[in-house]
């Protein structure tokens, strides 16, 4: 069976249909999500800046986010295909503000850091939009979902607040667990790493990509190329972002990955998730 993210590619347009309240008031009310409803908190958790309420807050989602794959996912199903987007919309945005920021406090006496804080206030309480239409959506984005995926947390009986692997601790079968055991892998380290190369492709955004390539990494297209820094890494964008490429990343599941020494191995070989010292990473891609 396809994973649920290859079934979701490309699709687009299709509206988060179920934001309706159930009554007036501070009713909650209830999102679609990828073919399942979830009810959301009308309230904004004690510990997040206060903006629009949650239900116009959520409109900032993907568009396709309410679409169902063609199957039932699980929950843990769901969970995981949001904490990718959650991760993905998290790097773009802290990458936009360091800029913004860097670029406000350029020539002036405040520093980056009360730079950033500035922008991120009028974000947060929708005055960015003047500054940067642009950094404006990515907070939205940001925000709308962490606020999804608290709720889908919630649900879950898991703990709201974001895990520091950004990915919340899979339910691993105790074989495949011995599998990466055997190998002096640790399962759940090799399953974020996993997690965080999937979004990387998932988003199609090489700087996420080189954020989470491992150096030296192997390329091998026409002719086979060692890549050492991120700026050569983006010299080779057509092989990373090969249609085939990307298809294997989206289609691998972790539960069906092939495994060795050498690491993870994505579709038909044509990437390898290795480990290094910092953990899991990209450390291969193959398009020959």
């Amino acid at each position: 069976m396809a994973s649920l993210t290859a079934r979701l590619l490309g699709l687009s347009g299709c509206l988060l249909v179920l934001l309706a309240p159930v009554s007036a008031g501070a009713d909650p009310f209830f999102l679609r999500v990828y073919g399942r409803t979830y009810k959301v908190d009308p309230r904004y958790p004690s510990d997040e800046p206060k903006g629009p309420k949650p239900q116009e807050a959520m409109k900032a989602l993907p568009s396709d986010l309410g679409k169902g794959p063609g199957f039932r996912p699980s929950h843990e199903q769901v969970l995981a295909e949001v904490e990718e987007r959650v991760w993905i919309a998290r790097n773009q945005l802290d990458d936009a503000l360091d800029k913004a920021a860097a670029r406000s406090s350029r020539g002036s006496n405040s520093d980056a850091k009360a730079a950033r804080q500035d922008i991120t206030g009028s974000l947060a309480n929708g005055t960015g939009q003047g500054r940067s239409p642009e950094l404006q959506t990515l907070y939205d984005r940001d925000r709308a979902l962490n606020l999804l995926v608290r709720e889908l947390r919630q649900s879950m009986d898991l703990p709201m607040r974001t895990p520091d692997s950004g990915f919340s601790r899979p339910k691993l079968s105790p074989e495949i667990e011995a599998n990466y055991r055997e190998l002096k892998f640790d399962p759940f380290e090799a399953y974020y790493g996993f997690r965080r190369v999937k979004a990387a492709f998932r988003s199609g955004d090489m700087e996420l990509i080189a954020q989470v390539a491992q150096y030296p990494l192997t390329i091998t297209g026409k002719v086979k190329r060692i890549i050492r820094s991120p700026a050569q890494l983006a010299a080779a964008k057509e092989i990373l972002l090969d249609p085939k490429v990307r298809e294997a990343v989206a289609n691998a599941s972790f539960e069906t990955l092939f495994v060795r020494d050498k690491g993870m191995m994505l579709g038909d070989g044509e990437v390898w998730i290795t480990r290094d010292k910092s953990g899991f990473g990209l450390g291969a891609v193959n398009r020959e």
